[in-house]
């Protein structure tokens, strides 16, 4: 069993090239939400099932890796360690691209520098090289030293390709369901700028239906428009219920994010419109009563047709920064990078909350960089090098 002084000379043999290069190569490869008022994408989307059937499935099988399962919705969990100690890990990475979507040459996998947006160093480009590539190229990277260097893991590793594109937990409680065992942490890797989430709100989406009657805009009196209709329920949503806040996690909110019209001719006053607002929950929110709350806010619209609905929602996710894995993870990024990792309760919401919710405690943690939420997206090498060695570190100190 190797012991932690013995992990920097295991270090020395972490395959920086293999880093680069795998990192440059997924830069390359598309897995990006289209853009376009559909902000979901399935995780049998053809994108996707080539990307993991076809891309990923082969590295990891190169690195001689059998312990391979496939789990619903085009799901993979690679199983390392005996499982002797009964310690269990579970590292997830993610595939769906969903931002960067306005930045140039996205599928490009150029490496130089980002000097203009504050790295002065070499960077990889491509988009999802922040969100997820680079934590792909990360864990292959770590598979890789981990089998090359017969490291014994006595407890249980376990390395899930995540294909959550639809903002919910389903692949997660998939994943989770097709272990024989819960987890007793989780890593969910994703760009956090080197620093350990430890919580953040939820959200769930509350969509709304607007009615009336489509008429040309020469004569607004034969018809009922939609755009008139939806105004009310924007004015409406300030009476929404949401006092009180989380001393960690901040304030709840209801904003609307997306507002469409149908049909979209000429001239024409529209008869529909759909409103999609995002509800931020806090611990204890349920999200069927955040829902029903913003009914209950919008009430009756005669003479146009109302509907509310509930739609995808994750859940809130808060960790004990005491918690054994955090405190590894601690450890590590100390050894690693020469200082204390910065801890954070983000105000977005991820998939962290589904694990949580599950029993299993789950913190996200990855590289920097990139211009979020639309402009050009890149990582800094040394940032993945980093998190590299951070996740082997890690891994020793728990599992073996």
């Amino acid at each position: 069993m190797p012991e932690r002084s013995t992990i920097p000379k295991l270090l020395d043999c972490l395959d920086q090239r293999y880093l680069l290069a795998t990192l440059a190569e997924l830069c390359q490869i598309p897995t990006q939400v289209p853009l376009g008022p559909e902000i979901f994408m399935e995780p049998d989307d053809p994108k996707l099932v080539h990307y993991v059937q076809r891309v990923l499935r082969p590295k990891i099988q190169a690195l001689g890796i059998n312990h391979i399962t496939d789990v619903p919705r085009n799901q993979l969990v690679v199983r390392l360690g005996d499982g002797s100690s009964g310690a269990t890990l579970l590292v997830m990475v993610y595939t769906p691209t969903q931002h960067h979507n306005l930045m140039e040459e996205p599928f490009s996998g150029k490496v130089g520098t980002a000097a203009p947006w504050g790295y002065d160093e070499p960077c990889a480009f491509g988009q999802g090289a922040g969100q997820n590539k680079s934590h792909q190229a990360i864990m292959l990277t770590v598979l890789k030293l981990l089998t090359e260097q017969v490291v014994p893991l006595r407890g249980t590793l376990y390395f899930a390709i995540n294909n959550e594109g639809r903002s919910s937990h389903r692949c997660s409680t998939e994943i989770l369901k097709a272990l024989p065992a819960k987890p007793d942490f989780g890593i969910l890797l994703t760009r956090t700028n080197q620093a350990i989430s430890l919580g953040n709100r939820g959200r769930v989406d509350v969509n709304v239906t607007v009615r009336g009657k489509a008429t040309h805009s020469s004569a607004p009196s034969q018809g009922l428009s939609a755009i008139e209709g939806a105004n009310q329920v924007l004015n409406r949503l300030r009476n929404v219920p949401l006092e009180g806040e989380h001393p960690l996690l901040g304030k709840r909110h209801a904003l609307a994010y997306q507002l469409t019209f149908e049909p979209m001719a000429p001239h024409t006053l529209p008869e529909v419109a759909r409103i999609r607002v995002d509800r931020r929950l806090l611990p204890g929110d349920d999200p069927e009563q955040a829902a029903a709350d913003m009914a209950k806010a919008i009430g009756e619209l005669r003479p146009y047709q109302v509907t509310v609905e509930r739609g995808e929602y994750m859940l809130p996710a808060l960790v004990d920064p005491a918690h054994p894995g955090v405190t590894a993870m601690r450890a590590a990024h100390q050894q690693m990078l020469g200082k204390a990792p910065q801890t954070f309760y983000g105000q977005g919401t991820f998939d962290a909350g589904g694990p949580c919710a599950a029993g299993v405690p789950s913190v996200m943690y990855g590289v920097g960089g990139g211009v979020f939420p639309l402009g050009v997206d890149f990582v800094p090498i040394s940032h993945a090098v980093n998190v590299a060695k951070v996740m082997v570190h890690t891994i020793v100190s728990l599992l073996s």
